[in-house]
């Protein structure tokens, strides 16, 4: 743009030079705004009172497939597809008409491209030195991938949190003070909570203290440690039983970072395995018949006490006993009843037995009592007290008969293995069974 003057004089001349620079400085300071305006990454125009576009920066061209001169004086009509998309129209009237500023998303049709984009746009009316409203200046920024974007991410946090809420396992994510980030339903409903009421808590604000401390012991040690930690954990409900529970603790580090933010704990009800497992133990102590120890066990038992008595040089005395005439008793009455008398002695034997002493069954009607730290002399009178029970024993009051066992007994001798031991003993019960049965005795 050139402004001429025509100069009478000197001065004229002055005036012509300098309306020419000030020309010249605006025309440079409008190129470097709509330069600027070209490179903000948003769409930037403006439009007058009927909603023909001013101006466009080379965002709003490009988008057109249009240079500015073809965009000017044009309205939106030309350039969307407004039946089905009409929230510009809407918008840009409550800015012309109302005076307003509005923030929000607009989602229009591109006509030349078919494409459905959604902007956020900032609409603000353009006033005169009167404060009339002379149009409206707009910028808009396309999030329509940022949406695409937000909407996989809540699709995927569905997923997640469908996987999450489903598994059997209790899924929670704690932070550096073992405090909740994330907790699943599981978690939720052993701690009688809602998954938000869990966030942001410590567990000592949820569990007893002791439950807690027992939870903060693996929580700790992933977090110091840095490693995967795996570990049982105990929960007491309400009625005081425990609940059993496997963790597998897994540390969260930032990139190229050692230190643990955060970590990842999977935890599974392992109580009925636990008590399977300890059932099981059971079953292989214990007699199923009489729940006294089984012969396994009780030979353990012996050799450990065996064991102690050689280092200790105390006294240890073996009692090897069995049913007189069993076999006359299962054949004349029946294997019942056989049962039912082997209960019934062991039930009796139990009465006269101290805590102290291992009572166990070797097989079949034939048991086997350790009395450790005893004398002979003591020995020998808790095996007559025993032998003096079983004579009060009726198995079947519909059929009376007469039960008796007979008692051989050992004392340690030095022997190296407790077989050793027992053989005494088992000798000693073979005289008591040559003797007439239903007695007492001692082999050296």
């Amino acid at each position: 743009m050139k402004l001429t003057i025509w100069a009478l004089d000197n001065k004229s001349e002055d005036v012509s030079v300098s309306v020419n620079k000030t020309i010249e400085e605006y025309t440079n300071q409008l190129l470097q705004l709509q330069t600027t305006l070209d490179h903000v990454g948003a769409y930037v125009f403006t439009k007058d009172l009927q909603g023909r576009y001013t101006y466009a920066n080379q965002m709003v061209c490009d988008l057109f497939g249009l240079t500015l001169d073809d965009i000017i004086g044009r309205t939106d009509d030309e350039f969307f597809n407004l039946e089905s998309y009409n929230e510009i129209s809407v918008n840009d009237r409550q800015v012309l008409e109302q005076g307003q500023q509005i923030e929000r998303e607009e989602t229009s049709r591109v006509a030349k491209t078919g494409e459905v984009r959604t902007y956020w746009t900032v609409k603000s009316p353009l006033r005169n030195a009167d404060g009339d409203i002379t149009g409206m200046c707009g910028i808009s920024t396309d999030i329509t991938e940022r949406l695409k974007m937000e909407e996989a991410l809540r699709e995927q946090k569905v997923l997640l949190d469908t996987v999450l809420n489903n598994a059997d396992s209790y899924i929670y994510m704690k932070d550096q003070q073992c405090r909740f980030l994330y907790a699943n339903s599981n978690v939720a409903k052993l701690f009688n909570l809602s998954q938000q009421d869990i966030i942001g808590k410590h567990g000592s604000e949820i569990l007893p203290a002791e439950v807690a401390k027992n939870f903060d012991i693996l929580d700790r040690q992933v977090i110091e440690s840095g490693e995967k930690m795996y570990g049982e954990e105990n929960f007491f409900e309400d009625d005081g039983s425990i609940r059993h529970y496997w963790s597998v603790k897994i540390p969260l580090k930032k990139k190229d970072q050692e230190k643990v933010y955060a970590f990842v704990g999977i935890s599974t009800d392992i109580t009925e395995i636990v008590r399977l497992k300890e059932d099981f133990k059971t079953l292989a102590n214990t007699d199923s018949l009489t729940g006294i120890y089984s012969r396994r066990c009780l030979m353990e038992c012996a050799k450990r006490e065996l064991q102690r008595v050689q280092r200790h040089t105390s006294a240890l005395t073996v009692v090897i006993f069995d049913i007189d005439n069993f076999k006359t008793i299962n054949d004349n009455f029946g294997h019942a009843t056989g049962d039912n008398t082997i209960v019934l002695i062991v039930n009796a034997c139990k009465k006269i037995l101290r805590e102290i002493d291992i009572f166990g069954r070797l097989g079949g009607d034939e048991f086997v009592v350790i009395t450790p730290d005893t004398s002979l002399t003591d020995a020998l009178a808790i095996t007559e007290r025993l032998r003096l029970a079983v004579h009060n024993i009726i198995p079947d009051p519909d059929n009376p008969v007469k039960i008796s066992c007979s008692f051989g007994v050992a004392t340690w001798k030095g022997e190296q293995f407790f077989d050793e031991l027992l053989f005494r003993a088992d000798a000693a019960l073979y005289n008591a069974k040559q003797s007439g049965r239903d007695c007492v005795k001692y082999r050296e």
